[in-house]
């Protein structure tokens, strides 16, 4: 991911900016089950071989759905089905994000501050390592992007990423732009690659750990990311079953 500290920062402000204005006129809903899960995507109502029509760019602007097929070749992003089943599928080295925005759903972490979502890596970019700038690519990623935090005078979102990385052990914790965003690793190398990894964790907790306050009740928006770019290599993922749950205890 060839992207550097100031030009992350920009990118930071500009969906804390672009996010609220953008998207606000947007018509998706979450779906709420009786036992009180959101499910934000599941991929079920999506276009095979498409990208997800609920999903926005990395600034929050423009839904690449709706991109012409030139734009659209950036993106390695497309839905597909084994069985009943659809899912988010990667395949490449490109770094695009793809944004689902909370700011206009009807989400409060506070009575669901469980993410759930599932993972299947099929092929790691060899050598990456997102504690150096060099090699910053992912098999796998989620974040979430809260307000509010500062840099340079300016107000940032700040963000949590969980990640499955190449070569850093699970448990790793990396602090990145002035302490805005955190990377937490919660899968590395190729164990249990091409199987599907159900992962969860509190994000109302690691937020307070991380950031020693209390989060909003309605994050800005859920980012994807695979990639390669920056070690030249290949990335093969799978997303699917995207969850808010309500806490057990």
């Amino acid at each position: 991911m060839k992207i550097s500290t100031l030009f992350t920062l920009f990118l930071l402000i500009t969906i804390n900016s672009v996010v609220a204005q953008s998207i606000k006129d947007a018509k998706f809903h979450v779906q709420k089950l009786s036992d009180g899960t959101v499910i934000l995507d599941n991929f079920e109502n999506d276009t095979l071989g498409q990208i997800p029509g609920e999903w926005y760019n990395r600034n929050g602007e423009r839904r690449p759905s709706t991109y012409s097929p030139e734009e659209k070749s950036g993106y390695k992003y497309v839905v597909k089905k084994e069985g009943n089943n659809q899912y988010l599928h990667y395949e490449g080295s490109s770094a695009k994000h793809l944004n689902f925005p909370l700011i206009n759903k009807d989400v409060n972490i506070y009575e669901t501050p469980i993410l759930s979502w599932k993972w299947r890596v099929n092929s790691i970019p060899k050598g990456a390592n997102e504690d150096n700038n060099n090699t910053n690519d992912t098999a796998a990623s989620i974040y979430v992007v809260y307000d509010l935090g500062h840099v340079l005078f300016k107000k940032v979102p700040k963000s949590i990423r969980y990640t499955w990385s190449s070569t850093l052990p699970v448990g790793t914790e990396l602090s990145k732009l002035f302490g805005n965003q955190h990377i937490i690793v919660l899968a590395s190398g190729r164990e249990n690659e091409g199987q599907w990894i159900t992962f969860k964790r509190n994000i109302v907790e690691d937020y307070r750990r991380v950031f020693g306050d209390d989060p909003p009740k309605k994050p800005l928006a859920i980012l994807i990311l695979s990639d390669g770019d920056s070690t030249g290599e290949y990335a093969n993922a799978d997303y699917d079953d995207i969850e808010l749950l309500p806490s057990k205890e």
